[in-house]
């Protein structure tokens, strides 16, 4: 290649940047000036954006405790039937078991 033709190749390189530049510097990020949908409970804060969202109080948990488990499963991340006590029926709670979190009877 002959010097002239990177001189070219360089302009060419340089133009295509600032035109890049230009096209992209007076346009806003999406979602940046749009209307923001607010939760249930949320309040606008001018220049602060939306305000946090009230969580229920603590619910409390059942009475008891979770019974020993002595063997675990090899899986990784294993399947919960449950995440918490209330989503357990009875007196059962919502713990540890050999696979995955699983409702229980508590030791007392």
């Amino acid at each position: 290649m002959r010097p002239s033709s990177f001189l070219v190749l360089a302009l060419l390189l340089v133009l295509g940047m600032l035109v890049g530049q230009a096209a992209v510097s007076g346009v806003s990020y999406k979602g940046q000036e749009a209307d923001q949908v607010l939760a249930k409970g949320q309040v606008t804060r001018p220049g602060k954006g939306p305000g946090p969202v009230k969580l229920p109080s603590k619910v409390p948990s059942k009475p008891g405790s979770c019974p020993r488990i002595l063997m675990k499963c090899a899986m990784m991340n294993p399947p919960n039937a449950c995440m918490r006590d209330s989503q357990c029926s009875g007196n059962k709670k919502c713990c540890m078991g050999s696979c995955g979190r699983v409702c229980m009877r508590p030791k007392n």
